[in-house]
Formats: structure tokens, sequence, C-alpha cells
């Protein structure tokens, strides 16, 4: 079964385009979202994922509508390879059917990969970054005092070097995204959730 995806990324943009081209290319069944407001929820997508099946086929426009970074698109290319799901983009001219399919296939689980390392690489170079300036990971006992301090500054400092959200809070070791966002707006930032898996 060929199964489409739509996806716009404003109020203005239009489906119609999408579900014409999913539809002529032999999709029986469309998913549709349309991403309002300031957070990145996508319940068509959801509902795809679980309707789809092993043997059955994904199909989008555009690689860009599968997601908003690329190592969101990554793990989830890497995802239906291992379900036997096969995944078409249309004006990219992605498929992994086939023989050419199957290279495909390795060369985007291996980029995937790569990207898992690169996140690991860079979470490590934080906590690093962190007790350099002597962050003792955990919560802070008592009042606000120069270890404190120098949490807070860690913390902003990975958030505009373009840490995402979740990663910020697994490198410093902060229970609570709460907290981060109160560390940025102590500094005058506006957190952007958005950003919390990666995306932007």
């Amino acid at each position: 079964m060929r199964i489409g995806y739509a996806r716009v990324s404003t109020p203005a943009q239009k489906l119609d385009i999408q579900e014409e081209l999913l539809m002529k290319n032999g999709c029986e069944l469309i998913f549709k979202d349309k991403y309002t407001g300031t957070r990145f929820n996508r319940p068509g997508f959801d509902e795809c994922l679980k309707k789809i099946r092993k043997g059955d086929t994904i199909v989008v426009c555009k690689l860009d509508r599968l997601g908003r970074s690329l190592r969101g698109v990554l793990e989830l290319l890497d995802k239906f390879n291992k379900d036997g799901i096969t995944f078409i983009s249309l004006q990219d001219n992605i498929s992994t059917e086939g023989h050419y399919g199957k290279l495909m296939t390795n060369i985007l689980g291996a980029l995937a990969q790569f990207e898992r390392d690169i996140i690991i690489e860079r979470t490590s170079a934080g906590r690093r970054m962190a007790k350099e300036k002597g962050v003792k990971f955990g919560r802070p006992k008592g009042s606000i005092n120069k270890e404190h301090e120098a949490k807070i500054e860690t913390c902003v400092n990975l958030y505009k070097s373009g840490y995402t959200l979740n990663n910020i809070q697994k490198t410093l070791n902060i229970k609570s995204l709460e907290t981060i966002y109160k560390y940025l707006r102590k500094n005058g930032i506006e957190p952007n959730r958005a950003k919390r898996n990666g995306l932007k």
C-alpha cells in the first residue's frame, strides 16, 4: 500500500498541490498536517506512523516534508528501513526501492549513525566545557552561588551555539526543561520550544 504524507509550514500555504501529486503517484491514503502557532505538532504524521506496516511505501513530495532537521529525517529513514517500509521523495528523486534503493538505504543509515556520533561528541564536549567552568553536575543546593552562575552561563552558551534543549538538559544533568527556560530568560533569551528535539 502506498501512503502519502503532506505538510505545509505556514497557515497561508495550501495542501492541494501536494495532495494532487501524491494521488497521481498512486497513494491510496494521504495524511496531512498544517503547522500553526508556535509548536511543531504533527497529529497527521503520528497517525501515518500508526497506520503504515511492513511492505508499505510512504511517499512525500519533498524530503523536507518529512521533518525539520537533518537528524530527525535521517532517524526516520533509518526506522523505515528497519521496519521494512519503503520511502519515496518525489521531487528529490529519492527511493529506497530495488537495488539502487538498497544502496541509498545503506548511505542514509550511515548518515544517521554519523549524525548520532556527532551528537554524542558534542555532548561530551559540552560536559568538558562545563567541568572546566567548575560546574558540578546535579541540582544546585542552597542559594545561588558561583557554581550555579557558571551552570547558567554554560547553559546560555550551549543554547547560543546551537545545542537543542534536550541536549543541554542531558549535558548539564538538569532535571527539568523549565529550569533551562528559567536560566535563558534570566539572560534575556526567550527559549524557542521548537528546538527541544533538534527542530529549528
